[in-house]
């Protein structure tokens, strides 16, 4: 059984692109919810003008 080096090697730049894609997206979610969380802690809640 003979191995085809182009099968192979279109196998590993796919594997390394899909790792390269999740990769980035990971940072790109981790930053904007750092972002997320640090404007909630910044900004307060807005309460009614209502007094008990």
């Amino acid at each position: 059984m003979k191995v085809n080096i182009v099968i192979i090697a279109i196998v590993i730049v796919a594997v390394i692109a899909f790792v390269y894609f999740v990769v980035k997206r990971n940072r790109k979610d981790q930053k904007d919810l750092e972002q997320e969380l640090n404007e909630k802690e910044t900004t307060p809640k807005k309460h009614s003008d209502v007094h008990v």
